[in-house]
């Protein structure tokens, strides 16, 4: 696939704001199981065992948990970029992947540290470069090695795009806790479907008949 042309940033974070907006309760709510359920988790086990084995064990749920439900969002945000109304139980369709998560985001954790300590610059390459693990791990059910090549062969020419796209998202967050935390509830959704948005127009759906359609135009909005 060529990789000349430039990627539709400004598109990508249009379609994560219309998304929110038409979706709220639903891309909101999923969020918050997302990121909630895995420290409620944590927060339970801190209070209620003592350190050792037991809170040990705890750690490996909730790291679990996280990596099921991160899939989860992934297929929820593709769904939407597809033009296809994500259903609540999308959320747990990493549940067979998650294993594969977790072992490619330890490569990736341990690659980005080297880049870091070495130059600084390649740690950020390796970051960006590395940004869709998730989308394709749930979306090829590709394994930990897999996913870490094909996320590296679909950004390979697109790296200052996707600097540009990373630098934007972390302003929009930023934005979004500086409203007392409460606008990361938008700015964080926004951000994962505007990756959804690129990772598409970066490795199309494989499956015949899946048709991503302009910025969701097709789907009814929430209580309409």
């Amino acid at each position: 696939m060529p990789k000349t042309a430039g990627l539709p940033l400004a598109e990508a974070i249009q379609f994560g704001w219309r998304t929110v907006r038409d979706y709220p309760v639903f891309v909101v709510g999923t969020a918050l199981v997302a990121i909630g359920v895995p420290w409620l988790i944590e927060w339970g086990g801190d209070w209620a065992l003592d350190d050792g084995p037991p809170q040990f064990a705890i750690g490996l749920i909730s790291t679990a948990v996280s990596a099921t439900l991160t899939l989860g969002l992934a297929k929820v945000y593709l769904c939407f970029r597809d033009g296809r109304k994500p259903l609540f139980e999308n959320l747990f369709d990493g549940l067979a992947q998650f294993h594969k998560y977790i072992g490619a985001s330890i490569i990736v954790f341990f690659a980005v540290l080297m880049g870091l300590i070495l130059l600084l610059v390649p740690g950020i390459v390796i970051l960006i470069r590395l940004w869709f693990l998730g989308f394709v791990i749930v979306d090829k059910k590709a394994g930990p090695l897999e996913a870490i090549q094909q996320s590296w062969d679909i950004t390979r020419g697109h790296t200052m795009d996707l600097l540009l796209l990373f630098i934007a998202l972390v302003g929009l967050n930023l934005l979004g806790a500086i409203c007392l935390g409460v606008g990361l509830l938008v700015t964080v959704p926004m951000s994962g479907l505007a990756l959804a948005h690129i990772y598409r127009t970066l490795a199309p759906a494989a499956m015949a008949g899946s048709i991503a359609t302009e910025i969701g135009g097709n789907l009814p909005r929430e209580g309409a």
